[in-house]
C-alpha cells in the first residue's frame, strides 16, 4: 500500500506529536540543604536547620526551617548561571510583624547593591519556625534564565551574621549545586 504525501505527514505529526501530548506537564526542580541547629551564635538567634529551594516555570519557592521561633533577618540570594542575581530579604520583628523586598545582587555578583527591585507578586509567609518566600519568576530578569542556585544568611534584628547556609568545608558561606527551571 502507498500513502500519498499529505498522508504520510499527517501519519508523521500523528506518530511524533500524540506521544508528547501524553507526557506529565514539567514540575519544579528542587534543592534541599540542611544545616546542623546550634551553629548560629547563641540562642535567641535566626538558626536556620533546613532550606528548600524550587526552580518552576512560574516562581520560586524557597521554605527555610529553624531551629525555633525568632525574629530577625533572612536573606536569600539567587544566583542565575551566567548573569547577576538578586536576594530574597525577609525580615521579622519581636511582635511578630514580617515583611520582605526584593533586592539588587546576589552573594556571588562583584558589587551588590542595597537597590531594591520592583517585584509585584512576591509572597512571604512567616509562620512560627518556618518562612516561605515565593516570587514571580518575572522579577528575575523578566523570567528570562535558566538554572539558579542559592545561598541563605540570617541576622539578628539589630544586625550582624547569625548563620548561613550552605557552608563550605572551612565553615565560609557556599552556594548550593544549580536547579535547573522546572
Amino acid at each position: 500500500m502507498r500513502l500519498l504525501p499529505a498522508a504520510a505527514a499527517a501519519a508523521l505529526v500523528l506518530g511524533v506529536a500524540a506521544p508528547l501530548a501524553l507526557t506529565a506537564p514539567a514540575s519544579a526542580a528542587t534543592v534541599v540543604v540542611t544545616d546542623p541547629t546550634g551553629d548560629a551564635g547563641g540562642a535567641k538567634r535566626l538558626d536556620v536547620t533546613r532550606v528548600k529551594v524550587a526552580n518552576d516555570d512560574r516562581r520560586v519557592v524557597v521554605r527555610t526551617a529553624f531551629a525555633a521561633d525568632r525574629s530577625g533577618v533572612l536573606v536569600v540570594s539567587l544566583d542565575p548561571r551566567g548573569d547577576t542575581g538578586l536576594r530574597l530579604v525577609a525580615r521579622k520583628n519581636g511582635s511578630g510583624d514580617v515583611s520582605a523586598e526584593v533586592v539588587e545582587g546576589a552573594f556571588t555578583d562583584r558589587e551588590p547593591t542595597e537597590a531594591p527591585l520592583e517585584c509585584d507578586g512576591l509572597r512571604l509567609r512567616w509562620a512560627d519556625d518556618v518562612a516561605r518566600l515565593s516570587m514571580p519568576s518575572t522579577c528575575l530578569h523578566d523570567g528570562d534564565y535558566g538554572a539558579v542556585r542559592f545561598s541563605v544568611l540570617t541576622e539578628r534584628a539589630g544586625g550582624g551574621d547569625s548563620d548561613e547556609a550552605p557552608q563550605t568545608a572551612q565553615g565560609e558561606i557556599g552556594s548550593s549545586v544549580w536547579i535547573p527551571r522546572g
